[in-house]
């Protein structure tokens, strides 16, 4: 196996610039950057039973360049307790998502070219709670195929993404289940004459698993059987324009939100959508959040108290070209009327984030503020924001 085990960073970047604005309740507590010559993502935070935080992404993206996946362990300080690089000597192998496993050790879902038949494969990593890596295995075909997420059902874990046929540009939705011993239980594609491009999943209550994603130019949300089969599915938008996904929440109510960013519903270029559906795909509630400029959610994950806080970007705002962007939906589907902005002069776009019991959460994101690189990752620790005033530069709004 070709993995690296890195102790210190490839460059230490200068300290990014960031400032918080919309909030003033609102300051940065800490910080941790991540930089290599090529773009730098972190893709997910996970919170670990040991009290670690997790954060997964990749490093050294660009044209040409030795992609690694990563794995940042961070204190509840903010200090680094571990990295550790995987997929180092060529080629492209990138983390999406993480989960810790009921035995105590880590699953990686990502993609990969060094394994695999050809082309670009879906990549799952197991590792020891330290990280260390136990195994790993490439899933896929001669095409591009890649896990974009994954769920844990007992001490099973569902890996999802999507297959793509040589020659083909339709996407197709590409589910495997793994038992707690890394062995394959099943693997389903499911397919049709447009595009079904899943990038998220949940355990759903009951059994089975909530799928979101896109098909089409619309939103999918679906629900799989344990053993992969459909059991429902619900498209929405508006028909002749394009809304995206780019996020999937279970509440502790039982319903599902999806966010996503739309050009329906009257949006104002791209607004970003939050809708609520029940247990059983019913569509019970749907919002809205923008301005004039072009805003787009990248992940949302719930708390206990069954908000649902959303991370993103924003060209509505600011005092850069580009802002990440703080938002949080209330228990009923509806937006809360503040938000968060964390950017520099340059380009900011946030990508995870973890909310925390005390009201504080933990976001990530990049920045190409000059540093190391293109595009530098950042995790950061945020004070409790209220999102009680009114975000200026944005609406939001209830859809009928």
């Amino acid at each position: 196996m070709m993995f690296a085990l890195l102790a210190a960073l490839l460059v230490q970047p200068a300290a990014l610039p960031l400032h918080v604005t919309g909030d003033p309740a609102v300051r940065i507590e800490w910080r941790q950057d991540f930089a290599s010559p090529g773009d730098d993502w972190v893709n997910d935070l996970v919170a670990l039973p040991d009290g670690h935080i997790l954060a997964v992404g990749f490093l050294d993206r660009g044209d040409g360049r030795d992609w690694r996946g990563f794995s940042a362990f961070l204190g509840a300080d903010g200090r680094l307790a571990a990295r550790h690089d995987y997929g180092a000597g060529g080629g492209i192998d990138s983390f999406w998502s993480a989960t810790a496993q009921p035995n105590g050790g880590i699953v990686y879902a990502g993609f990969t070219s060094r394994l695999g038949g050809s082309g670009i494969d879906g990549w799952a990593v197991f590792a020891d709670a330290a990280g260390r890596v136990t195994g790993e295995r490439a899933f896929g075909g001669a095409g591009y195929d890649r896990f974009t997420d994954l769920a844990v059902a007992g001490d099973e874990t569902l890996l999802i993404g999507h297959s793509q046929r040589p020659g083909d540009d339709r996407r197709r939705l590409f589910a495997v289940r793994l038992r707690a011993d890394g062995t394959t239980r099943w693997e389903r594609i499911i397919e049709g004459p447009e595009t079904i491009a899943p990038l998220y999943a949940e355990p759903a209550p009951g059994g089975g698993f909530i799928i979101a994603g896109g098909i089409g130019d619309d939103l999918l949300v679906m629900k799989l059987d344990e053993e992969g089969r459909e059991v429902w599915r619900r498209r929405i938008g508006e028909a002749g324009t394009n809304d995206t996904n780019h996020g999937l929440a279970l509440l502790p109510n039982g319903r599902i939100l999806v966010v996503g960013y739309s050009q329906s519903w009257g949006a104002q270029g791209n607004d970003i959508v939050a809708v609520t559906l029940s247990a059983d795909g019913e569509v019970l509630h749907r919002a809205m959040f923008g301005g004039p400029g072009d805003d787009r959610p990248s992940l949302v994950k719930a708390d206990a108290a069954g908000r649902a806080w959303i991370i993103g970007q924003t060209t509505s705002a600011g005092a850069g070209r580009q802002d990440a962007l703080l938002l949080r939906v209330d228990a009923r589907g509806r937006f809360e009327p503040g938000a968060v902005l964390i950017g520099t002069t340059a380009e900011e776009r946030g990508t995870a984030l973890l909310p925390l019991g005390d009201g504080s959460v933990i976001v990530a994101g990049f920045s190409t503020a000059p540093g190391a690189g293109g595009e530098d990752a950042f995790v950061a620790r945020l004070s409790a924001p209220t999102f009680a005033e009114p975000a200026a530069g944005f609406s939001r709004r209830d859809l009928p």
